[in-house]
């Protein structure tokens, strides 16, 4: 006999993925979410985050770039994080987006495609504004 077991690695999109069900997310939301937490990958500051705190971030900028309630008790079930416990996170994101080099624009190009509804134009709020 086998199991049918199907492993994998507690990456930040898997975290991403449970919290956007959890938060019964539209498609703008998941979009929004997925360019946040794609532009994580190009800071080395961020990895001293918890892929399950930068997944939680992502999905809180994009539901308060949308004018949406940032945080739920759904998601807080789902997450075990407090909204306060992820501004933080939330913020050192906003923050390494804003410095982000010109070079570095794949993600942006990638997120600006109709395909992705063009997310990438969205503007996001600054650091302060959480």
């Amino acid at each position: 006999k086998t199991l049918e077991y199907q492993v994998t690695i507690p990456s930040a999109h898997a975290f991403l993925v449970r919290y956007l069900k959890a938060g019964h997310a539209d498609k703008t939301i998941v979009q929004l979410s997925c360019y946040i937490l794609d532009g994580t990958l190009q800071s080395y500051k961020l990895l001293g985050f918890l892929p399950s705190e930068l997944a939680s971030a992502a999905v809180l900028i994009a539901r308060k770039t949308l004018g949406r309630n940032p945080w739920s008790p759904t998601l807080l079930k789902y997450a075990q994080y407090r909204e306060e416990d992820i501004l933080p996170v939330a913020r050192a994101i906003l923050e390494e987006k804003a410095a982000v080099s010109s070079e570095l624009n794949a993600v942006m190009r990638k997120y600006s495609r109709s395909v992705y509804g063009h997310v990438a134009n969205i503007d996001l709020p600054s650091s302060s504004d959480l």
